[in-house]
């Protein structure tokens, strides 16, 4: 034991001595470290070890001749060159330094045309080769270019000494020596001397592909003898572009051909090489020969690179013709995308517009994925392009012809009716549908049993038609168009529309709960079976039952609505004989009153206006198009809703593609320019006739206009429905013999000069409800204020203006 321990404090001494870390025992063990060590001592280079790298000493220990060989060097009488001797340690890799002489180690130490990096291979490769100080200068030089990628061993003796060849010190070979084959075929001198020559221009030319490297090979002789020709006429600061490019296109004796009569015809090389497209150009005769090819980004480069080599004469003639249209396009337009102008549009079939309008087309990513690989018209991409991805989506599933297509997309752009998305399953048969006919001949043949059916159920009918039964066609509402979309479960029991409703009649809960309240008798519901029905059919019994919950002490007024509604005698409810002018207190003529009880309808466009006063509609005023605090869910003011009802009340619903986007109330009242004090008054008789009775002082006929609630409607829209509602009130009031006063909510939207600000009295008529709500007056009219005049700052007629005209 005491043996063992003082072996091993005599080798931990040994490989102090020797300037080895105690660390490599446990690296290389104690056999290897103490053979390294007696090798160290015995060569005297202890002062040598400490200062090498640990790689160096590990390396060593492995093959311990080496470290004979420092010592020899050491001795050799000139400064160790510690370095150079470690480099050539580390590249021999796996090899063993000590296969080799140290006559041979030695002569690659000291050879000063031998450089630090490339020692081992060269002793490995070439150490035995007899050759000049000039081609081991380029061994040299070759060898640290290329020693990264060739495989000097695979190579063989032969080939590896094809590198004496200037070539192989620039990089014009790099990409093709991983491929040893390649070195074979460079055995080929005219080959040879065809690389070389282009390594020796004076031009940093990128290294050669495989493609590039088998023309060459074809025809070495004739590329050499025209590169030759056609460089001498380029001047030196164009020589690297003009190589480059020349390389680029690839077709190399058939460009060096082309470029030889172009220069021969006077082209400038400077123009010819400012860039890929303008190298093309000259290459196709230049077809575009009106704008400048030179500083173009590298999208408008793309685009034209591809029309001229896919002979593109008509867009190239575009071009020319209409340079600013195209130098105007901006980077991200659609049709500067490759993919576009490769597989989905034909450049040829472009025009001036088209050009113009890509200026504005920017297709995203996301659309661009879901549009099919086939050729589209422009028209068809212009309208893609902003459209949701389900439109796009739809539109590639139809199979009607291109212009057919075109007719389905632009519909169903312009309605807005198509969802963000579709559920898996919805788009085929919808797609199948739209095939056969656009929406609106569905519309306008198939579902014309339902007036003012909008855009987004008439498509979603189409998705679920199969699963209808044909039960859209007995429908006559979109409310009930909603109920079949929204009940799909329930239809699926029923085979028909009758089956359905008695199904309604039996199990709707809110029904159950409203006719409870409401004491309606079995015999009420028998003999007006067919009306509730259709009454449950369009969501009547859930709007009524969450009212009553929300205002349980109108349930005599609700009674009285939804009795009159199921007997088919709504309107007898809204205008009873006498009732305007007893709300109005106010002598309306039979021919106005009869104006007044007709519902007219106004059109502008896509935006249809119609004087409103149904019992579910007017319900839903607080809910569509917007919220408002007259909702009959949750509305602050709901206790207000049913004055809507009284005579004297209608709306004007706007709808766009059937949708509500806009709603206004008015209402026919009276008004004067003093309240009614001051036009009671009593006053002495003015004989003299200067204070003739002002017309200001008497009463009215009044049609106000309240503020109008909007949604979905872009500025334009919003201008044109407010417009609209505007013109009818207008055509109302006129009708009517009544002076129409606006509420100054419209003040940025009427012509200032036609209409005025002035403070005006406002009849607050009675209402069946008793209280009301009024936004003109502030919100909210109690019992008290009805009866009564109530002022405040109006827009009225310019009558100044009027007798002007």
């Amino acid at each position: 034991m005491i043996e063992v321990i003082k072996r091993h404090l005599a080798e931990r001494n040994m490989l102090k001595t020797a300037g080895l870390s105690l660390c490599y025992l446990e690296k290389k063990g104690e056999e290897k470290c103490v053979r390294a060590a007696e090798a160290i001592i015995q060569n005297e280079v202890m002062d040598v070890i400490p200062s090498l790298w640990e790689q160096v000493c590990l390396y060593m220990m492995e093959d311990p001749e080496t470290i004979t060989y420092l010592g020899n060097l050491k001795k050799e009488g000139c400064e160790l060159n510690a370095y150079r001797f470690q480099r050539i340690l580390l590249d021999a890799g796996i090899d063993k330094v000590s296969d080799f002489s140290y006559e041979q180690v030695k002569a690659v130490y000291f050879d000063p045309l031998v450089t630090d990096g490339t020692a081992y291979s060269y002793m490995k490769y070439y150490g035995e080769q007899n050759v000049s100080k000039e081609e081991k200068e380029q061994l040299v030089k070759s060898i640290a270019m290329c020693m990264d990628v060739l495989d000097f061993e695979k190579a063989g003796e032969k080939d590896r000494m094809l590198l004496v060849n200037p070539v192989f010190s620039s990089e014009l070979l790099l990409d093709l020596l991983e491929n040893v084959n390649n070195l074979k075929i460079l055995q080929d001198q005219d080959l040879m001397e065809l690389v070389n020559t282009l390594a020796g221009y004076e031009a940093e030319i990128r290294s050669l592909n495989q493609n590039q490297f088998d023309q060459m090979k074809e025809r070495p002789v004739e590329i050499l003898e025209k590169l030759r020709i056609v460089t001498r006429y380029i001047e030196k600061e164009n020589l690297t572009d003009g190589l480059n490019l020349w390389l680029w296109n690839e077709a190399l004796y058939e460009d060096l051909c082309k470029l030889e009569r172009a220069f021969t015809d006077g082209a400038d090389p400077a123009e010819v090489f400012s860039s890929k497209v303008s190298y093309v150009n000259t290459l196709y005769q230049n077809p575009v020969s009106k704008i400048s090819l030179s500083s173009l980004s590298e999208e408008k480069s793309e685009i034209l690179l591809y029309a001229i080599t896919q002979k593109k004469k008509a867009f190239l003639n575009l071009i020319n013709e209409e340079a600013e249209l195209f130098y105007d396009l901006p980077n991200a337009s659609m049709l500067l995308k490759k993919e576009v102008y490769q597989e989905y549009i034909n450049l040829n079939t472009l025009n001036r517009k088209n050009l113009k309008d890509s200026a504005d087309l920017i297709l995203s990513r996301d659309r661009f994925e879901l549009l099919a690989k086939r050729e589209h018209t422009f028209e068809e991409l212009k309208l893609l392009c902003t459209a949701k991805e389900a439109v796009i989506e739809l539109y590639e599933q139809l199979t009607c012809k291109s212009d057919e297509r075109l007719l389905v997309l632009r519909e169903l752009i312009k309605r807005e009716c198509v969802p963000h998305s579709f559920w898996e399953g919805q788009i085929e048969p919808l797609a199948a549908a739209l095939s056969k006919k656009p929406l609106s001949r569905w519309i306008r043949e198939d579902f014309r049993n339902i007036p003012d059916l909008s855009y987004g159920t008439a498509l979603w009918l189409l998705v679920y038609r199969e699963q209808l039964k044909g039960m859209e066609k007995e429908i006559t509402m979109e409310q009930q168009a909603l109920f079949l979309l929204k009940d799909l479960a329930l239809v699926k029991k029923c085979n028909s529309l009758s089956e359905l409703k008695e199904q309604l009649i039996l199990g709707d809960i809110s029904w159950r709960l409203l006719k409870e309240k409401l004491a309606f008798s079995e015999e009420f519901i028998q003999e007006n079976a067919a009306r509730i029905g259709n009454f449950l059919f369009v969501g009547g019994a859930e709007i009524m039952e969450t009212f009553l919950e929300r205002q349980p002490s109108k349930i005599e007024e609700i009674r009285r609505l939804v009795t009159a509604e199921l007997l088919g005698k709504f309107d007898e409810l809204k205008y009873p004989s006498g009732d305007l002018m007893r709300e109005i207190d106010f002598e309306v003529s039979e021919e106005a009153e009869k104006e007044w009880k007709i519902d007219r309808t106004f059109t502008s466009k896509n935006l249809v206006l119609k004087e409103e006063t149904g019992l579910l509609p007017v319900m839903q005023i607080g809910e569509i198009p917007s919220y408002s605090c007259l909702s009959y869910r949750s509305g602050l003011n709901s206790d207000c809703l049913l004055s809507c009802f009284d005579s004297n009340k209608k709306f004007l619903f706007i709808r766009k593609n059937g949708k509500v986007v806009f709603r206004a109330m008015i209402r026919l009242t009276k008004g004067s320019y003093v309240g009614d004090r001051m036009r009671k008054k009593i006053q002495f008789a003015d004989l003299s006739g200067a204070g003739k009775p002002k017309e200001e002082e008497g009463e009215e006929l009044v049609l106000f206009l309240e503020r109008y609630y909007e949604k979905n409607l872009a500025y334009e829209e919003q201008d044109q429905a407010v417009y609209l509602a505007f013109v009818a009130a207008k055509e109302k009031a006129k009708k009517l013999g009544a002076r129409l006063v606006l509420s100054c909510y419209y003040q940025d939207d009427v012509k200032t000069k036609e209409y005025i600000k002035s403070n005006y009295y406002l009849y607050i008529s009675k209402s069946k409800n008793g209280s009301q709500y009024l936004d003109s007056l502030y919100g909210e009219a109690s019992v008290s204020d009805s009866g009564d005049y109530s002022s405040n700052i109006f827009l009225l007629e310019n009558k100044e203006q009027e007798v002007a005209a």
